[in-house]
């Protein structure tokens, strides 16, 4: 009983972190890590036009959300 008790909690687990994996949610924002375009983000990750480093993905509650899908200036 106690063996199957540890391989049920086992497999909750397992199915719980693989649901938990690097999927990017619908709503993720990229902005340099450097912010050589200041505030500016996007809604893709990519590279910063500017420096050529990948884009870090910020936090959902971001205050400021401008932001260019096409990764170039205007």
């Amino acid at each position: 009983m106690k063996k199957k008790l540890t391989t049920a909690l086992l497999l909750i687990a397992v199915v719980f972190m693989a649901s938990c994996g690097s999927k990017t949610s619908e709503n993720a924002m990229y902005q340099c890590p450097m912010k050589c375009e200041g505030k500016k983000m996007y809604d893709k990750s990519g590279q910063c036009p500017v420096c050529k480093m990948d884009l870090e993905e910020v936090e959902a509650n971001h205050e400021h959300h401008e932001h260019d899908s096409t990764h170039t200036k205007h």
